[in-house]
């Protein structure tokens, strides 16, 4: 039996949150990027969770014994906190050098096999990994005691001193892709950022504040791996804060305006988005357009992009006429032009300031639905 020796050591997997993976999506994924058989044991149970791939061989096999006593194959201990939950088990002929990549994908494999198996357990360990991976636990005790330790032990600040980064995953990477991309940013350097989460597509990480040239980085290093980051969105937790899941909500907030416009790539703060925030948090049918703003709805459904983009640009100028024709490369003559040939519906709220208002911010909100594919 070849031994896999920097993994054989105790390896706390934690409380790492990725809603909807299975042991069978783990053992299916890590055997997709092995090109091998693969197969997980929990020490409570009988039956082990196997990949298809070599499937036929490795029922019969794991039927004569126990993961831990099978000849050629590379087992690994999982461990949830101090308790050994299961085994990993790999098949090779011999000993086997492991690529970097795949090395990465084993250990994400057994942090994952981990957190499956061990949710279960009322204990939570105290290494920097697990506490860090319940911060944002569905529990809200174990998030409140995992940030209250995280703080004592001084790897977290209360307030500015601490950030919440949302990535923003294409769907195409799995979830053990995600999660070995997700650890390897605690190695970076100048700071570390630590995986929080892997939730419905999205990354959390957690560290302290650091400058717009390490969200480049996490897409450069993302790009690398095959992985592509659609967004990334920051939040700032208050001082008060018992946890951090609102911090987490408005991050993965940001990254969705993020992924959703050019202009906040390729990171955004929750404070720099403004009133995008409030349009974001809205969640109407488009059919509520005529309602919210009849002019909007005019531009958008009987109008062309000619009068929407004239009146969009004078708005967000707050109405500066010589500002809006140098963006839009028009004289006075012609600005007013198309202005007196809007609908009257248009018309009527430019002249009023709440629907003036209204209008702007409706036009906004349509920008975020299409950029979305809600219309």
């Amino acid at each position: 039996m070849s031994t896999f020796e920097p993994l054989c050591h105790r390896l706390d997997g934690g409380l790492l949150s990725h809603a909807g993976t299975t042991l069978q999506d783990v053992v299916e994924q890590l055997s997709d990027v092995l090109h091998r058989a693969v197969a997980v044991t929990a020490v409570d149970r009988d039956v082990p969770v196997t990949s298809d791939h070599g499937s036929a061989q490795l029922r019969p096999t794991f039927d004569a014994g126990d993961a831990a006593h099978i000849s050629d194959g590379t087992t690994v201990d999982i461990h949830h906190g101090p308790d050994l939950v299961g085994r990993l088990w790999i098949a090779s002929t011999g000993r086997v050098t492991w690529t970097h990549a795949q090395y990465e994908a084993i250990d994400s494999a057994v942090a994952l096999a981990a957190r499956i198996i061990g949710e279960r357990s009322p204990r939570m360990p105290s290494d920097r990994e697990t506490v860090m991976a319940s911060l944002l636990s569905e529990n809200e005790g174990d998030r409140r005691a995992a940030y209250a330790a995280a703080v004592s032990k001084r790897w977290l600040q209360r307030g500015e001193g601490t950030v919440v980064r949302a990535l923003m995953i294409d769907t195409a990477a799995g979830a053990v892709e995600r999660v070995a991309f997700g650890r390897a940013l605690a190695t970076l350097r100048p700071v570390p950022l630590w995986l929080v989460a892997d939730l419905r597509g999205v990354l959390y990480v957690v560290g302290p504040r650091v400058d717009a040239a390490t969200d480049r980085a996490l897409a450069d290093e993302g790009a690398r791996r095959g992985i592509r980051i659609l967004g990334i969105g920051t939040a700032t937790p208050l001082r008060t804060a018992d946890d951090l899941r609102a911090a987490a909500d408005q991050a993965a907030a940001a990254a969705e305006l993020s992924a959703s416009f050019e202009e906040f790539q390729p990171s955004v703060d929750i404070a720099d988005l403004g009133g995008w925030t409030l349009l974001s948090a809205v969640t109407r049918d488009p059919a509520w357009l005529r309602v919210i703003s009849p002019a909007a709805e005019a531009l958008v459904s009987h109008g062309d992009q000619t009068q929407r983009r004239t009146i969009e640009t004078l708005l967000d100028v707050g109405g500066q006429v010589s500002a809006a024709c140098e963006l839009l490369f028009l004289h006075r003559t012609t600005l007013y032009y198309r202005l007196e040939k809007m609908p009257e519906v248009v018309r009527d709220a430019m002249a009023d300031g709440m629907k003036r208002s209204t209008l702007h911010l409706a036009l906004k909100l349509v920008r975020l639905w299409e950029s979305t594919g809600r219309i």
